[in-house]
Order: structure tokens, then C-alpha cells, then sequence
């Protein structure tokens, strides 16, 4: 979703911090030597960057005699990937969050299990809870009940357990 702004702000950078010179200076280039998808060039240096990507590759010598190709991501690109990862997770905690909720017991229920489905963004998280009464006229007529969960957003595993007194 971010990606979107990687090529204009790649090109503004490029553009702002180029140094002012009387001579013709060569901001941005295509690069076709890594493919169709490397458009810009990082000025003064031999990187070519995939404006869609942030993707850089650069030829480095290998010390045989020959030249190797060194990839790496543009900062921007590396922030992006980041905050990508982190609303992710966030989807992921979210339906993980909304698949365990635990079933209600009522006056004469003793056990109860649920099966949950939960969604965030993209995220699916399936989860089981099971509750129980564990003793009934428990402190002067009270009730406490134990509550058990986990669930499932890919490789991702939540949980959760509680005690309830009621009266």
C-alpha cells in the first residue's frame, strides 16, 4: 500500500540532494542491466534501484577477476517493509483477539465450549475456548468459573484464561 509512494519520493530525493553544479548533471537514468523493472539510478554511484521494489542491485568486484551482484533495499523501501510487517501482525492480533471469545454459562451450566472464527484486514484466526464452574456457593454463595483458550492466525498462536466470581 505504501509502495505507491517509493518511486515519486526516490525521484524527489535524488533531485533534492543532488548537489547544484554548472555542469549537466544525470539525475536519474534508466538502468537496464538488472531487468525492466530498474528504472532509476542512484547518482554518483553504480546502484541500480527497482522503483517498485526498493529492490538495489550494484556489481562489486569478487577479487577473481570477475563481478558479483550485491542486493540490498533502499532505506525507504526497508521502512516500508517494516510498517507492512507491523499492520500484519496487527490484523493477525486483531481476529486472533475476536476467535476466543469464551461461552457464557448460565445458572445450571456447568461446562461449555466454543468454537470462534475471527477476522482483521486479511487475517483469519480460528480458536477454541472451553469454560467451567469450578465451585458453586463458593464465599457465601458465589461461583467461580474457569475460562481456557487459544487460536490460530497462521503461524501465529494466541491464548488466553480467566477466573470469574460471580454471586
Amino acid at each position: 500500500m505504501f509502495r505507491y509512494l517509493l518511486a515519486p519520493a526516490i525521484l524527489g530525493a535524488a533531485t533534492l540532494l543532488a548537489a547544484p553544479s554548472e555542469a549537466a548533471v544525470e539525475y536519474v537514468r534508466v538502468c537496464s542491466a538488472y531487468g525492466p523493472n530498474y528504472y532509476y539510478y542512484s547518482p554518483g554511484t553504480d546502484t541500480c534501484i527497482n522503483a517498485d521494489t526498493g529492490v538495489t542491485n550494484r556489481k562489486v568486484d569478487d577479487g577473481e577477476g570477475g563481478f558479483t551482484t550485491v542486493t540490498g533495499k533502499t532505506a525507504l523501501a526497508s521502512q516500508v517493509d517494516d510498517i507492512d510487517n507491523r499492520v500484519t501482525r496487527a490484523f493477525e492480533n486483531a481476529s486472533i483477539s475476536a476467535a476466543l471469545a469464551a461461552p457464557d454459562l448460565v445458572q445450571g451450566e456447568h461446562f461449555g465450549l466454543r468454537v470462534n472464527w475471527g477476522n482483521a484486514g486479511d487475517a483469519d484466526a480460528f480458536g477454541v475456548a472451553g469454560a467451567a464452574v469450578l465451585s458453586e456457593g463458593f464465599a457465601h454463595g458465589g461461583r467461580l468459573t474457569g475460562t481456557l483458550g487459544i487460536a490460530f492466525s497462521g503461524n501465529v498462536v494466541g491464548g488466553n484464561a480467566g477466573l470469574q466470581f460471580s454471586w
